[in-house]
């Protein structure tokens, strides 16, 4: 973790630029694919002009009698290139040769058109027809703009400014501006699976950064609240001990059989400070219950009421406030389970209403061979908590409660018991009011 901080920019840093390059390269691929549509408009835009001048000829009787208008062409040598064998060819990309050498002649014959010596002869553009022709050429190459206008040069047109301009020229002179709306709708479609796919890899990306983060953060949480209930556990592992050695040694090195009195507080300190090692060590090993999955519960009948008031009484003389206990139970209940563990479990559900109450606290426990409930007046568990009181390490937060010392773990260690016995625990609490901790049994 010494490098997390850094490693997790560096992460974040490398995430974004790479959303940024995929934008970039996104932009890149749709003015490609525009640059590509804005040259077949062009030559869309210049079949219709050729279209317009050649109904215009044949309309003025310029034509031969089959109106046809005859142009003759030369093409150079350096145009279509010396004879090659495929292999040639494909290296050279002939296809797009081709497509130069095509272009080249629709230049050329607008150049005739334009520049014949009929061109008085003819009268003036039909820019309606031209446009006619321009939209059905477009149509028949599979775009479908809204708006289509032509504008010959030095004309005027009100439109949006979101159409997009073509420029036609003719011996690099703008003869017409042609208007149309624009084809972002065709384009997204021809990049559809493009932009799918990488929205698809980005959420992808953004969840498992997301979820990387998420359980990083939650095991840091983890390692550290273990870390503090290390260092809190070991600090209170010395104070019993360092009490019961105290006392101990104090008795054997100056003992004094007739001081009844003195012998009794020691032994007393001692063996109240040995029952509180005791419960730290059980604290300790409800921390590996989590991975003790195979752990088997040495069942065997307890008459219920007999074994509550024992705990009782025990919980009674180490409480360190007034404690009002009271048991319901009928005599002949009995449960099936693991003396032991199924005593921490009760002793740590009154012990957790002892913990949390205020100067005093009243225990109700109800207790049949099906149920059991343990209830008190305490301060109670916020709503927001109660599903986080079952996980390892949880404290809920009481910012008036600071003297209180825990280590999480207890409530962690009851649901695991009352799991591995088949059972089911649950909880009803208000604050201010008090909780509830209710056991279901299995019936004997």
């Amino acid at each position: 973790m010494r490098y997390f901080k850094l490693i997790l920019t560096c992460m974040r840093i490398i995430v974004a630029m790479l959303f940024v390059a995929n934008m970039i390269f996104m932009m890149q691929l749709y003015n490609s694919i525009k640059e590509r549509y804005i040259n077949d408009i062009e030559q869309c835009l210049s079949r219709a002009d050729q279209i317009e001048i050649v109904d215009r000829l044949i309309e003025a009787g310029l034509t031969g009698d089959d109106d046809v208008v005859w142009i003759s062409i030369g093409l150079q040598r350096s145009d279509v290139g010396s004879t090659m064998n495929v292999e040639e060819l494909q290296k050279l990309y002939y296809s797009q040769g081709f497509r130069r050498v095509d272009r080249q002649i629709m230049s050329m014959i607008a150049q005739y058109l334009h520049n014949g010596n009929f061109a008085d002869r003819i009268g003036e553009p039909d820019i309606f027809k031209m446009e006619e022709a321009f939209r059905r050429d477009l149509n028949f190459s599979g775009y479908y703009p809204e708006e289509v206008y032509i504008v010959a040069t030095g004309g005027t047109l009100e439109c949006s400014s979101e159409l997009w301009e073509i420029k036609y020229r003719v011996n690099n002179d703008v003869i017409y501006y042609a208007y149309i709306s624009p084809l972002t709708n065709n384009i997204l479609m021809e990049m559809g699976g493009v932009i799918i796919t990488s929205a698809l890899i980005a959420l992808i990306l953004t969840f498992g950064f997301w979820y990387l983060l998420h359980v990083i953060a939650r095991q840091r949480t983890i390692e550290e609240m273990k870390d503090d209930f290390t260092n809190n556990m070991t600090h209170e592992l010395k104070t019993p001990i360092a009490i019961a050695y105290a006392a101990n040694d104090s008795l054997l090195q100056f003992p004094d059989p007739k001081d009844e009195e003195r012998t009794k507080k020691y032994l007393t300190a001692a063996l109240e400070q040995l029952s509180k090692l005791s419960g730290l060590v059980e604290s300790i090993l409800a921390m590996s219950m989590e991975r003790r999955k195979h752990l088997v519960m040495a069942k065997e009948k307890i008459k219920l009421k007999d074994f509550l008031t024992d705990i009782i009484n025990q919980q009674k003389l180490k409480a360190n406030k007034p404690c009002d206990i009271e048991l319901e139970c009928p005599g002949d209940a009995v449960v099936e389970a693991d003396p032991t563990h199924f005593s921490n479990v009760i002793s740590n559900l009154i012990d957790n209403s002892i913990k949390y109450s205020k100067d005093s606290v009243a225990i109700k426990i109800k207790a049949d061979a099906t149920e059991l409930s343990v209830s008190d007046n305490g301060i109670g568990i916020p709503e927001k908590s109660l599903s986080e009181i079952w996980s390892k390490f949880y404290r809920v937060p009481h910012g008036n409660r600071a003297d209180v010392i825990g280590y999480g773990i207890g409530l962690f260690y009851v649901k695991s018991i009352v799991d591995k016995h088949g059972w089911q625990i649950s909880v009803a609490s208000r604050q201010g009011k008090g909780s509830t901790f209710t056991i279901k049994l299995k019936k004997q």
